[in-house]
């Protein structure tokens, strides 16, 4: 009974399994069986997090630190003296022209302030002839007839007298003006303090 059960079993079960009945045939003919490769398990694989499901922070490189300006304190205005200073100066320290114009002179004689003045007189031609190489605006004597012509220059030449009418003039020549012929004033680098010192106090040490 045990083959007659096992023959009942294996008719149905090569009605209904395609893969059987191709086995029972290969034996039926002498054929070896086929073999099948074992069937292995495949593990049920383990979900893993995809990047885009799951935020995960990217990884983040901090911003570098922005650096404050150094501070660099302003540089200090340089200081500014006037041209017409300087001149005085000059003329105060090279012929006491300030000390001879402030000094209350009344009380002297006059071959005292004479003496006084050609000292102060010398020195300060010397001073301004350096400076301004002085000249004449005018170049022909006192005292010449000239005649100025329309369109004349009248910051070269200044009418006076019995100024009438319109130009030519026709006049005498009472000074010939005078012209700078260069300007060398010398630099000064004083402090704000002195801009407007002419001449210093003067300290004489025992």
């Amino acid at each position: 009974m045990g083959r007659l059960g096992t023959a009942f079993r294996a008719f149905f079960r090569v009605l209904g399994d395609a893969a059987v009945a191709d086995q029972v045939d290969r034996l039926l003919s002498g054929a070896p069986p086929a073999t099948t490769p074992p069937v292995v398990a495949t593990p049920p694989a383990v979900a893993t997090p995809h990047a885009a499901s799951v935020p995960f922070p990217a990884a983040q490189v901090p911003p570098a630190p922005k650096l404050a300006p150094a501070l660099v304190p302003p540089a200090a205005p340089a200081a500014v003296r006037s041209d017409a200073l300087t001149l005085l100066a000059v003329l105060q320290r090279e012929a006491r022209l300030v000390d001879f114009l402030k000094e209350p002179i009344a009380g002297y004689a006059d071959a005292q302030v004479g003496a006084a003045v050609r000292e102060i007189h010398r020195d300060a031609a010397a001073a301004l002839d350096r400076m301004f190489a002085l000249a004449p605006v005018r170049v022909e004597p006192e005292g010449s007839v000239v005649t100025l012509a329309a369109g004349y220059d009248a910051g070269r030449v200044r009418l006076v007298g019995n100024v009438t009418g319109a130009p030519p003039h026709a006049g005498t020549l009472a000074h010939p003006g005078w012209e700078a012929t260069k300007v060398e004033l010398p630099a000064w680098s004083g402090s704000a303090g002195s801009a407007n010192v002419v001449a210093p106090a003067e300290v004489e040490l025992r």
